[in-house]
């Protein structure tokens, strides 16, 4: 069934913070997946990490092995197909492939519109050629591909959802260019501070940012107990990043940690989802405030 494009674009919320090892993956992933059941709502996730670390914990690697020959994946975005060379972008680049053509649908409710569901565009080590390339001018049209693939996705979605890797790289400019927002996960440490301030000062910067995005701050990897506020206190009390933090905060959870033995979400294991369910739900309700969802 064909769907009915959207008069409103839908916003576009860039996971990002040029620390790693913040829980970007983690927010992008069960956040937005509860916000997609909570919400109902039609999300779609792209992987835009070269790590592709997301990809790896909501899919299997067989099936992400059949999506990858298939050309169901973030690549296949920026361009048509692989050079023979990682130095080189391939030359005449066309339009962008459609929504369907590239992505996977992760869930979707039963006995409902059939259009609300959860999407994913897969990822793609591939993508670290793009950092391997230090002319921007032969990476402009790669960019404006991926661009006119995020409008035409806005149309059709109520929320896209990029997990960005954390670097001021090639693909941080495509994204930040693209998003209307972006989530900023803190944990309780001083140099996850100092990767927010890194990246306000980025995004502040970067020439090619005619409109900045709107900046939301998430804490993340707040202990239940033994909890030294310092940096939480120092966060919300900024008069540049306080206003924009959440009030409600993700927990440490050992539901949300990645295993080998399981591929999905937080929320869906058995018998143990209810422990971070309460927790993602306020924060989901808040962010689907700050979105206007």
């Amino acid at each position: 069934m064909a769907i009915k494009p959207k008069k409103n674009p839908c916003p576009v919320v860039a996971v990002l913070n040029m620390k790693g090892g913040v829980g970007k993956t983690t927010i992008s992933a069960h956040v937005f997946r509860h916000l997609y059941s909570h919400l109902k709502k039609r999300v779609l996730l792209i992987d835009f990490d070269p790590q592709f670390n997301l990809t790896q914990a909501v899919i299997s690697q067989t099936d992400y092995e059949e999506y990858k020959a298939a050309g169901q994946t973030i690549f296949s975005v920026m361009e048509d197909s692989a050079t023979s060379s990682i130095f080189k972008v391939s030359s005449n680049l066309g339009p962008p492939p459609g929504l369907d053509d590239v992505s996977v649908r992760l869930r979707r409710f039963a006995n409902t519109d059939p259009e609300v569901n959860l999407l994913l565009v897969p990822g793609d080590f591939d993508l670290v050629k793009y950092s391997m390339i230090g002319d921007g001018k032969v990476l402009e049209p790669v960019k404006r591909r991926f661009l006119k693939f995020i409008d035409d996705a806005r149309l059709e979605r109520d929320l896209v959802c990029i997990d960005c890797n954390p670097s001021s790289s090639f693909m941080t400019i495509c994204a930040l260019q693209a998003a209307t927002h972006v989530l900023v996960p803190v944990r309780p440490d001083r140099y996850s501070m100092l990767g927010l301030k890194m990246l306000n000062r980025f995004i502040s910067d970067v020439p090619q940012l005619a409109k900045k995005p709107e900046l939301i701050v998430l804490l993340n990897g707040v202990k239940i107990s033994g909890y030294d506020p310092t940096v939480e206190n120092a966060l919300r009390s900024d008069p540049d990043f306080g206003p924009a933090t959440l009030a409600n905060s993700l927990h440490v959870s050992k539901v949300l940690e990645a295993t080998a033995g399981y591929t999905g979400f937080a929320t869906d294991k058995r018998g143990q989802g209810w422990r971070v369910t309460p927790r993602i739900t306020a924060i989901v309700n808040e962010l689907g405030a700050a979105l206007r969802l």
